[in-house]
């Protein structure tokens, strides 16, 4: 099954973001000696890969126009929310623009994955984008005293995140065909390698 090159591109936009997200989230859980300004800067840098990524997804994805808006908008919101996040500002503001930052994210990745019937693998991004949307919402309710506290949740979060991006990205689906393609080559005789 060959996959379209729109595919092709909403696949590589999530890897990249999955493996950002990722990556971020395990120099948020171990950075030595964090403070405010130091997980402002991590959450915002994420917060604005993801709305580099939306707006990428937006522009040029094979999705509906009202979808495609739809994305337009979320990572305008979440390019603010980035912005803002960089401002630094108190703890409880800072887990507050990082949480509506990820829900609104998931509520737009869930409405493509149900309504976007040229998306292959639906029912992941509906998946992601509703676990984001959980992840958020939480961030959001909980009271955070301390940056630790602030960064161990939310650092562990984005690990969470980044790796549903990643599946939905197609990490494994691309494991998966090269495992099949190797086994396929390993099958033949000796004297026709």
């Amino acid at each position: 099954m060959n996959e379209s090159a729109a595919g092709q591109r909403t696949r590589q936009a999530l890897l990249i973001a999955g493996g950002a997200s990722f990556v971020l989230g395990v120099a948020t859980l171990l950075w030595p000696g964090r403070d405010e300004s130091t997980l402002a800067l991590m959450f915002g840098i994420s917060l604005l890969v993801g709305a580099g990524v939306q707006t990428y997804l937006g522009f040029r994805s094979r999705i509906a126009v009202v979808l495609g808006l739809l994305v337009l908008v979320s990572a305008a919101l979440t390019a603010v929310l980035a912005v803002l996040s960089f401002g630094g500002g108190s703890i409880e503001l800072l887990a507050w623009w990082i949480g509506l930052g990820w829900a609104v994210r998931g509520v737009v990745q869930a409405l493509v994955g149900v309504w976007d019937e040229q998306i292959s693998d639906g029912w992941l991004h509906e998946i992601s984008g509703l676990v984001t949307l959980a992840i958020g919402v939480a961030i959001i309710a909980i009271t955070f005293k301390t940056v630790t506290g602030l960064a161990t949740v939310a650092g562990g979060a984005l690990v969470v995140i980044g790796v549903l991006d990643l599946l939905t990205g197609g990490l494994l689906r691309a494991g998966a065909f090269a495992g099949r393609d190797a086994a396929v080559v390993d099958a033949r005789p000796v004297s026709e390698r």
